[in-house]
């Protein structure tokens, strides 16, 4: 990418690029007045809370990254996570997250009484559940009893920013809209965030910092298609060797297809390999 398209791409970022949603929830009250905005029933009067917090416990585990890792006045803990796309996988990995929780909150020797009660909140850009409902909530439960009868203290809430049923507060309708660059002029709170936004993106420290993360995004994004690539290398191989192509015949094929994208060393050595 070149600079002037990278310097397009800063110019257009918006609370959802990753770096802009973590450093704007750290200014002032934002990241207390969404909880607000997501769970009012839950009358949240204050939030401590970190950004970007790693979560891991040993060298071989995957470890997470909380985009918001937040405790309130109840001693509730909430996770924020702001996806763009629709994570594969999302029941089990929000199994893992609550998982990654109650480990960073229970020390040797606790009693279990002390872990706290944790909320798992997903904003998602399309419905997970395909009810198009604005906010699913899911919490353990027991036949035959309305709520959670032995007090488990596991809470998730799935938002869909597309969603078009039920009922939220004006406040989080806003910000579903500010995804998608509708600002509601009309909102403080909203007004707050946009205005954090252009401050982290006109602020040559933060704006080189978001430099930075589009073009490690872009990097992870040839990764993938690199991998694809090969992948399909290596069908290709196994395909010709089955009709019992040699390997001249075979690299001959390759470099047809994928002579721009690996060298003649790099075919020869995928055809060794398979």
């Amino acid at each position: 990418m070149d600079r002037k398209e990278l310097e397009k791409r800063v110019d257009e970022a918006d609370i959802t690029a990753d770096p802009i949603f973590s450093w704007v929830m750290e200014q002032g009250n934002n990241c207390r007045d969404l909880l607000r905005a997501i769970a009012p029933e839950l009358h949240i009067q204050t939030a401590s809370f970190e950004t970007q917090r790693r979560l891991k416990f040993h060298p071989a585990m995957h470890g997470i990254i909380p985009d918001i890792y937040a405790t309130d006045d109840k001693g509730r803990v909430f996770d924020i996570e702001l996806q763009m796309t629709l994570p594969d996988f999302l029941g089990k990995r929000m199994r893992y997250y609550f998982s990654m929780m109650d480990q960073s909150l229970f020390m040797q020797g606790e009693n279990y009484r002390n872990l706290p009660t944790t909320y798992l909140i997903l904003i998602l850009p399309t419905d997970p559940l395909g009810l198009d409902q604005y906010r699913y909530n899911t919490t353990w439960s027991t036949k035959g009893f309305k709520h959670d009868p032995l007090n488990i203290g596991q809470n998730l809430i799935l938002l869909n920013a597309s969603g078009t049923k039920g009922k939220i507060t004006p406040r989080l309708q806003g910000f579903f809209d500010l995804m998608r660059g509708k600002i509601n002029t009309n909102d403080s709170f909203i007004q707050k965030l946009q205005s954090d936004v252009e401050k982290y993106k006109t602020n040559p420290e933060r704006r080189k910092e978001l430099m930075d993360y589009q073009m490690k995004l872009d990097d992870m994004r040839y990764v993938a298609k690199e991998e694809e690539r090969i992948d399909a290398i290596k069908k290709m191989i196994r395909r010709y060797r089955q009709f019992n192509a040699d390997d001249k015949k075979i690299l001959n094929l390759l470099t047809q297809d994928y002579g721009n994208d690996f060298s003649q060393e790099e075919l020869k050595q995928f055809i060794k390999e398979n």
